[in-house]
């Protein structure tokens, strides 16, 4: 009688332990800090490309909108994938066409060469790239 007292105990233990777990697992990622990865974002090109007082609100607005839209859509992430990688691809030619509006050719240029070559969450420019 004790060994199955103890096995269903273990059941139910490991059950609730699983349950937690699936749980953790397959929660959502916090929410960006929209304003403050903009402004991080901002500053990183600024130094690399040498923005103008001009070009520094044009691109903070450009980067916030597109960073705000990419948190609306991330839902979209796990229940249809198919669609987030079309809306998110739309999303970054748009983002792409703007920036080449307000961007010297050179700037651009410069701009696609900070590209990383995967997504990293070290690099605040990873957000702009995927």
């Amino acid at each position: 009688m004790k060994a199955f007292s103890l096995s269903r105990t273990f059941f139910v233990v490991f059950s609730a332990l699983m349950l937690v777990f699936s749980t953790v697992s397959h929660a959502q990622a916090p929410a960006m800090n929209i304003e403050g990865t903009s402004n991080s974002i901002l500053s990183k090109l600024d130094k690399a490309l040498t923005l103008t007082d001009v070009q520094k609100p044009r691109l903070l607005t450009i980067i916030t909108n597109y960073l705000r839209q990419k948190v609306n859509i991330q839902p979209l992430q796990q229940s249809n994938e198919k669609a987030y990688a079309t809306k998110l691809n739309s999303m970054q030619n748009g983002l792409q066409t703007k920036l080449k509006a307000v961007l010297s050719q050179q700037q651009y240029a410069d701009y696609q060469a900070l590209k990383p070559k995967t997504f990293d969450e070290t690099n605040v420019l990873s957000h702009l790239f995927y």
